[in-house]
């Protein structure tokens, strides 16, 4: 692969495209801000406008959900807007981001939500913004969504292992159709196929750790820690049962289920998943986040959500996962990976070169809860 282009510094990149848009230099700098309540009617009909139109989504309780927007407590970071020539001409958001790295508390943010209007989609707009970003904070951490914010991923961001696609099947006809539509088509083959399958998931079931309890739960303990993988290296994210209620169990847009493993009365373990659909209509079950203190912890959970994808009639459980540990746990209960998958980018980024090296060195297991996705 060719090397990216190397980018301009920020100010010098910040004179290049205030010339592009029309603007001085001091402008440019001026016009980006927090946005703040009073601010909602704009950003909304600025991404109606430009974000998969026709989704009938209710973005002002989304954004209310995620962003500050000026209200002390409310949200998970802050949402900036660019203002030139009278209206919004880009926006990003962040949100707060505390690791922990080999025992050191770090405060950096994930960069999210860039927004730049078509006419200004050439001018480096949207890389200032990130740098401006970057300036604000420790680190930055960005996961590319789609092919430009995977693109900006590749050119300003020091790179991190890619997260794959690990995919458990449950119903063959969906996979085998791709590739011989005439076997699909053929009801017996396929039924006998996903007996095998089911004797299959049965025996894997077989060999799940004991010792686990598991429950439905609607609420979190604000209180609690999310469990840690005892003796994992590398960076951890520091995050307690009230960030994940708000995170997990509040959102607006994307509702999850949630499963809470326990040891004992001790919480071992627990896993969010949602029910999205393929492009025939068929449910999928989607793993979105999940924290464990082991390798036993996170298998009993994956069996937990493949039963449940199971009585839902789901044709497939999937994942993204970074990190080899829990890419071999994945296989133990019968995922296997996709064919062809280059994988979702994403990278880190700090003002301090050494920092900026110790976070891309170190292991990362980010889920889909790091996804920019449901912002669209």
């Amino acid at each position: 692969m060719a090397p990216a282009p190397r980018v301009p510094a920020h100010d010098k990149l910040g004179r290049l495209v205030a010339r592009s848009l029309g603007l001085d230099e001091a402008a440019l700098r001026e016009g980006l801000r927090a946005a703040t309540l009073d601010d909602l009617p704009e950003l909304i009909a600025l991404r109606r406008e430009h974000l998969l139109p026709g989704h009938e989504w209710d973005d002002d309780a989304y954004l209310r959900w995620r962003y500050r927007l000026g209200r002390e407590g409310a949200g998970f970071g802050e949402l900036w807007c660019l203002r030139a020539h009278g209206r919004v001409l880009a926006t990003i958001g962040v949100e707060d981001l505390p690791i922990e790295l080999d025992g050191q508390a770090l405060a950096g943010a994930q960069v999210m939500d860039l927004l730049v209007r078509p006419e200004a989609q050439e001018s480096g707009l949207g890389i200032w913004l990130n740098q401006a970003m970057l300036a604000r904070h420790g680190f930055t951490l960005a996961v590319g969504a789609n092919q430009n914010s995977a693109g900006i991923v590749r050119r300003l961001f020091e790179p991190l292992p890619p997260r794959l696609t690990f995919t458990h099947p449950l119903d063959l006809q969906p996979f085998v159709r791709r590739r011989w539509p005439a076997l699909a088509a053929t009801p017996l083959a396929m039924r006998l196929a996903n007996a095998g399958l089911a004797l299959r998931r049965l025996a894997l079931r077989r060999h799940r750790p004991r010792g686990f309890t598991l429950e439905n739960t609607p609420r979190l303990d604000p209180a609690l820690s999310a469990p840690l993988a005892r003796g994992a290296a590398g960076v951890h994210l520091r995050h307690g049962g009230a960030y994940l209620q708000r995170r997990l169990l509040d959102n607006p847009r994307r509702p999850l289920s949630l499963r809470v493993a326990r040891r004992g009365d001790a919480v071992a373990g627990l896993i969010a998943w949602s029910v999205e659909t393929d492009d025939r209509g068929r449910p999928e079950l989607h793993l979105v986040d999940w924290h464990h203190d082991g390798d036993d912890t996170l298998l009993v959970l994956l069996h937990e959500a493949i039963r449940e994808a199971a009585a839902l009639r789901c044709t497939c459980v999937r994942l993204l996962l970074q990190d080899e540990a829990s890419r071999r746990v994945a296989v133990r209960a019968g995922f296997l990976p996709s064919q062809d998958d280059g994988g979702r980018p994403c990278g880190v980024q700090s003002r301090d070169p050494e920092l900026a090296a110790r976070l891309a060195r170190a292991p990362w297991r980010l889920t889909d809860l790091r996804d920019d996705a449901d912002g669209f």
